[in-house]
């Protein structure tokens, strides 16, 4: 178990890492806020890594309204991104599916990002990194865990993050 100190310096640059994301990802939209691919990013991703799905669970997945998700969806339906399908459990509803050109549009931001990444990361050594990744992946693990009781938890200074 961490001591205090540990936790505290974990919490710290947690925090900090947070701040600088929202940073990033701010500019970033401001840069591409005319650019309704981009926008809609996350609703691409999704359909493109967990496949197709009905609006209604996707606004559940990407923590959205509705409203806002149907606005998008029409939008991406639109310009070719998503194509509306009969959904076969229930022929009234449908579901979203991702084309081509969405598909397309994920790889190149996952480029996009990589790239971004590997200049960052290029004076680290393969085994830091190599570590870093799995203690990432393992502390996101536990936070995404730990987050679905959050409410449930009691507060108090040995509680909280």
């Amino acid at each position: 178990m961490p001591d205090e100190r540990q936790i505290a310096q974990v919490a710290q640059s947690v925090q900090r890492l947070a701040h600088v994301l929202n940073r990033s990802h701010a500019q970033m939209l401001d840069k591409a806020r005319h650019d309704v691919e981009w926008s809609a990013h996350v609703v691409i991703h999704t359909l493109v890594s967990q496949g197709p799905m009905r609006s209604g669970a996707l606004a559940e997945v990407v923590q959205a309204d509705r409203s806002r998700i149907s606005r998008q969806v029409a939008a991406l339906v639109r310009d070719g991104f998503l194509v509306r399908e009969a959904d076969p459990v229930d022929r009234r509803a449908c579901v979203l599916i991702p084309t081509a050109k969405a598909r397309q549009a994920v790889a190149e931001h996952a480029q996009v990002r990589d790239q971004h990444f590997a200049a960052m990361l290029a004076s680290w050594d393969e085994q830091d990194c190599a570590r870093f990744a799995e203690l990432l992946e393992r502390f996101t693990v536990d936070l995404e865990a730990y987050k679905r009781g959050w409410a449930d938890k009691p507060a108090g200074p040995a509680s909280t993050v």
